[in-house]
């Protein structure tokens, strides 16, 4: 059994994240951070927050989603095992200044960042990116 392609991986990673900063959604706006979750399997999604210097926040997406989320499923299939199954969801968190980026993955339960009206205050603070983490 060999393990992931950690080269080929970072360089995904790097791409996936400069393609989403330079999506005209986030590009030229004011932000403190953004949070971005995809999902690879078993369906394709992605929903995020930007996070405002003030604190106030609203839900956006790249408007390159469908994109943003084949960058995704590249970055998956790099980082796969032999005999195992790649990921199924990953949440980036990037924060300004920088910026930084911080990369989550969920290999076991797809819908862990999922949100719903009755959970979406709690969740929109749980994903915000926090300075020093």
């Amino acid at each position: 059994m060999s393990g992931f392609d950690q080269s080929g991986a970072d360089r995904i990673l790097g791409e996936l994240a400069r393609q989403i900063l330079a999506d005209e959604e986030f590009a030229g706006k004011s932000w403190q951070a953004i949070a971005l979750v995809i999902g690879v399997r078993p369906r394709r999604r992605m929903f995020g927050y930007l996070y405002r210097p003030d604190g106030s926040w609203e839900g956006v997406i790249p408007k390159a989603m469908r994109p943003t989320i084949e960058k995704a499923q590249e970055l998956a299939a790099a980082m796969r095992v032999d005999g195992q199954e790649s990921w199924k969801a990953c949440l980036l968190q990037f924060h300004n200044p920088g910026p930084r980026i911080k990369a989550d993955f969920e290999y076991e339960d797809h819908s862990r960042w999922d949100i719903s009206p009755a959970n979406l205050e709690q969740r929109v603070e749980e994903i915000r990116p926090r300075v020093g983490t």
